[in-house]
């Protein structure tokens, strides 16, 4: 596996579990099946789209 894949799939785990388990405790919402679902699905993709706009963009050899 490419190393902004692991780097975003990284990123995308973390940002998965603050905002699906962790931010619903703070603001006292409901941890639902369809939210956990929705947003394994949504942060994979953002995940691998940061991973390839850091190498990208950010890395890039002067």
């Amino acid at each position: 596996m490419k190393d902004w894949v692991k780097n975003g799939f990284g990123w995308a785990v973390w940002m998965f579990v603050m905002m699906t388990f962790f931010w619903p405790l703070i603001t006292g919402e409901k941890i639902t099946l369809k939210s956990v679902l929705i947003g394994a699905v949504f942060w994979s993709f953002i995940g691998i789209a940061m991973g390839y706009i850091m190498t990208k963009f950010v890395n890039k050899k002067n």
